[in-house]
């Protein structure tokens, strides 16, 4: 390209020196018959010698210096823009290579360069985030599969040896294993679409008090075979519908609800609180159940973490363990956020969902 624009230049200032020597003398002569001087002309030639040298003197002057200060500016030009090409030609390698750490310096050359550079470091941070997500779930995946395919193992194997009897129970087992490797493969893709920001979400006009009636009805028949009671109320002075994906939402209020019930014993009360002030819609589910640990409770939302690890048994409740993580990535795509808090141990727990209140009008 530089080389291009030197050559234009060059071209030019070749014509406008041709045109002087040229043409110039020739067109001065005419001018000279035209306005009545054809015998002075006649003996004038010695003036289209001067013209002819003061013109390419002119041209000289100013087109040789005009000349050498473009080439130098596209040597400039060429040495500046192909470095900043290299830069983002072996960054772009380093990415393909999955090396994502990498940065492109910004270069100087004007904004629609730093914002190139901008762009292509935030996507460089995406990507390494989104291969630090897939990794983290790679190693979490392979640890949580490792004792359905255990119990799996041990059950086919007994019954391979005739140790153990193919009966009711047994099937039971193998079925509730393989059910539950089912929902962890399910939840795994979700949460990583969620975390990742692939979520696509429907926003439509929704009563807030109305999606928390369906997400407590869908909670009721467990909630009564535990004995647990499941109790809501409301305040606030916004009125109305709120734009929110229904969908997502209520999954996220399932989650919390499930979650809820999970930890709290039988006897126990799970309240839904939900409050609209200061352009903000908040839903609190709380229980007075196990509670949460302070040392633990900034870890509660984080996926497959257990509150208490050594206790294997929590392993058992029905749930992946990425209930909690799924939810906080949603209501994050809603630009939310999901706050755990606990008084401790034995004082019950409560999860705030945090929106912001955009009306429907």
């Amino acid at each position: 390209m530089m080389l291009a624009q030197a050559a234009v230049l060059a071209a030019g200032l070749v014509t406008v020196i041709l045109t002087a020597a040229l043409i110039g003398p020739a067109m001065f002569y005419r001018e000279l018959i035209l306005a009545g001087h054809a015998d002075e002309a006649a003996g004038l030639d010695h003036l289209q010698d001067a013209f002819r040298e003061v013109g390419l003197t002119a041209m000289a002057t100013g087109g040789i210096p005009a000349l050498y200060i473009a080439g130098l500016l596209s040597f400039y030009l060429h040495r500046t823009v192909g470095r900043s090409l290299r830069a983002f030609t072996s960054a772009a390698r380093e990415v393909a290579d999955g090396h994502y750490d990498v940065q492109v310096p910004t270069t100087g050359l004007g904004q629609e360069f730093d914002v190139l550079a901008v762009a292509f470091n935030d996507m460089a941070a995406r990507l390494a985030a989104i291969d630090t997500t897939r990794r983290q779930m790679l190693a979490d995946l392979a640890h949580e599969m490792r004792t359905p395919l255990a119990s799996l193992k041990g059950h086919l194997e007994g019954i391979e040896d005739g140790v153990v009897d193919l009966d009711e129970r047994t099937q039971a087992i193998l079925a509730a294993q393989i059910a539950r490797l089912e929902r962890l493969a399910r939840d795994i893709r979700e949460l990583t679409v969620a975390e990742e920001g692939l979520t696509r979400l429907h926003p439509s006009p929704v009563d807030p008090q109305h999606l928390v009636a369906q997400a407590v009805a869908g909670i009721h028949p467990a909630a009564t075979a535990k004995d647990v009671t499941v109790t809501t109320s409301g305040t606030g002075a916004g009125t109305g519908p709120v734009l929110l994906d229904p969908e997502r939402i209520g999954q996220v209020l399932a989650n919390l609800l499930e979650n809820a019930l999970r930890h709290t014993a039988p006897g126990g009360h799970v309240h839904v609180r939900t409050e609209r002030a200061d352009h903000a819609l908040s839903i609190t589910v709380s229980d007075d159940g196990e509670g949460i640990a302070p040392e633990h409770l900034p870890h509660v939302l984080q996926r497959f973490y257990r509150a208490a690890p050594g206790r294997e048994h929590d392993r058992d409740r029905s749930g992946s363990g990425l209930g909690l993580a799924i939810s906080k990535a949603l209501v994050e795509a809603h630009g939310g956020t999901l706050e755990a808090a606990s008084p401790g141990p034995g004082q019950g727990a409560s999860f705030r969902l945090l929106l912001p209140d955009r009306s429907s009008g």
